[in-house]
């Protein structure tokens, strides 16, 4: 048998094209600069990016697959609209992995990691003066993959952005000051827990702290009818 050389691959050292692109339009829809219902076209959003079109159609497919995009063949693409039942669906798996992350973050604490853990909570106390809700939500997704990081296992947190994409733009509608306040000094009771080894607290108040977008959702439905799917 011929032996198999296969030559390395070269190091990954910048995002590619779609990356990019997915990012930015993973954003833009989070944040409702592109909010449900709008029309996008991968003409248009390859013209305001300044890229080819092949990369905007794989950012499309893979916003289409986290439930972004509504692709139908010969008629208009449509940022989707949200489904509650998707979102109760996102909270339930996002609390169960997450739940298991912390309790692995507690056995594996460290001081090194409840330093980290304190940096992002003064990242986020400077934030809280900024006003910026996009800003503040990038921060309390760094919060989460942080705990599942310490916990030795980052890919939970993959897989968690991989269901949450509905629940992300209902936590960005009610991230309101009052609101940014109250989930910073949740974060800070989860690490303050942690770091004085009461895990059974710090579970208590993550599932608490996760728990809210259920309370939540049927205020942010009323205010904002239009962006969600009826409800069967």
């Amino acid at each position: 048998m011929s032996e198999i050389t296969i030559t390395p691959l070269a190091p990954l050292t910048q995002k590619s094209a779609t990356d990019m692109v997915f990012d930015t339009l993973y954003e833009a829809v989070v944040s409702l600069q592109l909010p449900p219902g709008t029309r996008v076209s991968e003409a248009e959003i390859a013209q305001q990016l300044d890229v080819s079109r092949q990369p905007v159609r794989d950012a499309f497919f893979r916003l289409s697959k986290l439930g972004f995009l509504l692709i139908r063949p010969q008629r208009a693409t449509l940022i989707s609209k949200i489904s509650p039942k998707a979102v109760l669906n996102a909270a339930f798996i996002r609390t169960a992995i997450e739940c298991e992350c912390l309790r692995e973050a507690a056995r594996h604490m460290t001081p090194e990691g409840e330093t980290r853990l304190r940096a992002s909570l003064d990242r986020q106390e400077a934030a809280l003066e900024q006003s910026d809700r996009a800003v503040f939500h990038a921060l309390d997704d760094a919060f989460h993959l942080l705990i599942s990081e310490i916990a030795g296992h980052p890919h939970a947190w993959e897989l968690i952005q991989e269901q949450k994409a509905h629940m992300d733009r209902v936590r960005f509608l009610t991230l309101s000051g009052k609101r940014q306040r109250q989930v910073q000094a949740e974060h800070q009771g989860i690490v303050d827990a942690l770091t004085r080894g009461d895990t059974a607290s710090a579970e208590t108040q993550l599932r608490n702290h996760l728990a809210d977008i259920r309370h939540v959702l049927g205020r942010v439905r009323a205010e904002h009818g239009d962006y969600f799917e009826p409800v069967d």
